[in-house]
């Protein structure tokens, strides 16, 4: 046994020993997996039905991850997956860093931060205002690594099928978006003149008293249009993946349809009195919809992993057991808690103690933990619960 896997099991043994996390609700009914220090395969079909032995387990086994299985299941600690007999599962939504477009380069520190930020809106924006849940069937939980789950607890959700739950990755991703459905045409309270023509219809453009989608595009196309206006034409082509092709003229046309007054409109730009546009170039306008129906909704959806979403068997951590790259807690939290949770200060063990250690780095360091900032390369001194965390992300070594 290295030094690294002392530390690590004398530490977590101390830790289920002391502060066991509980059971899931319903857990008869759920199956549980191990993973253990140093291994690559995952103990499974595993149920407990007492407290007491489940802690024992723990406490004698030391594992590094601790799941459960967000389904419920007849026989849940059966070996075979037909054997179990699938009677419903939660509806979980994973965000992890994986997921956003970027985060390779952040340090682990801004990560947590972004990552945070996404799962506020996936909340405040989906979960609990489109999808319509409470947040009494709500579970936001830390993975005590890199990223946070939404687990909904709700009889609403439990016989849902894998399709089911793919429509809502879909709605939260805004795929698909129905070019009619968000931009319908509509019969103008007045007409105006084209080439001589009359026309008394025009393209409806969401209010800001809509809601779900069509809301966010009224939204997002003022935030975009701002950015596009502040572009020149090359720079444009550029920026938005829609306009990579598009003939130079053809989008200098658009920003004059865009953002230069006519004597038929009240303000800047294809915006009429009765919340219609039009353009004068029929050719514009496909572009301008088009536009819109690529760049808003990738701006205004939320990312998440959507094979677990749409996964009714699925192993998820155990809240308030150990992450073992990271020897920090899973954490359960509500929606309110998460506004001011920071996992590298709220989610250390206290069992974890600040007796010194050495480590030697593998390369320079500079993170906060807790409330202390540690930089330094080669050999340093840290607390212990520094140490471990440092050990299991790879930091460095026990010196």
């Amino acid at each position: 046994m290295s030094r690294e896997e002392e530390l690590v099991t004398k530490w977590f043994r101390e830790y289920y020993s002391k502060s066991p996390p509980p059971l899931p609700p319903k857990h008869i009914e759920r199956e549980l997996a191990f993973m253990y220090y140093g291994k690559d395969f995952m103990q499974r079909h595993l149920a407990f039905t007492e407290r007491e032995t489940f802690n024992r387990f723990l406490a004698s086994r030391v594992p590094t991850h601790v799941y459960y299985s967000t389904a419920l299941y007849q026989n849940p600690s059966a070996p075979t997956m037909d054997a179990k007999v699938w009677k419903g599962a939660d509806l979980i939504f994973d965000l992890d860093a994986d997921h956003i477009p970027g985060s390779e380069g952040l340090t682990y520190e801004e990560m947590l931060a972004r990552i945070k930020k996404e799962m506020v809106r996936l909340l405040d924006d989906f979960i609990l205002d489109d999808l319509g849940f409470s947040e009494n069937d709500l579970e936001v939980t830390f993975s005590g690594g890199r990223g946070y789950h939404a687990h909904i607890y709700s009889d609403k959700v439990l016989k849902l099928r894998s399709h089911e739950r793919s429509e809502i990755v879909d709605y939260v991703a805004g795929t698909d978006l129905d070019f009619e459905w968000v931009f319908p045409e509509k019969t103008k309270m007045y007409t105006k003149f084209k080439n001589g023509q009359r026309l008394d219809k025009g393209t409806a453009f969401p209010v800001e008293s809509s809601g779900g989608w069509k809301r966010r595009m009224n939204h997002g196309t003022g935030r975009l249009l701002e950015e596009f206006r502040d572009l020149s034409v090359v720079d444009s082509k550029v920026r938005y993946k829609s306009f990579a092709t598009t003939d130079e003229k053809q989008l200098s046309l658009l920003k004059k349809e865009l953002f230069e007054v006519r004597e038929d409109l009240t303000g800047a730009g294809l915006m009429f009195r009765d919340g219609t546009f039009d353009c004068i170039d029929d050719r514009v306008k496909k572009l301008l919809i088009g536009w819109l129906l690529d760049e808003v909704p990738k701006r205004s959806s939320a990312e998440v992993d959507q094979p677990v979403t749409r996964d009714i068997k699925r192993l998820i951590r155990l809240p308030y057991s150990l992450h073992g790259k990271t020897g920090l807690r899973v954490i359960s939290m509500t929606r309110d808690q998460l506004t001011d949770f920071d996992p590298l200060r709220d989610a250390f063990p206290e069992v974890f103690p600040d007796t010194p250690m050495k480590i030697r780095l593998a390369r320079p360091i500079d993170i906060k933990l807790k409330k202390e900032r540690f930089t330094g390369e080669g050999e340093i001194e840290v607390p212990t619960w520094a140490g471990i965390f440092m050990v299991l992300r790879k930091y460095g070594t026990v010196a």
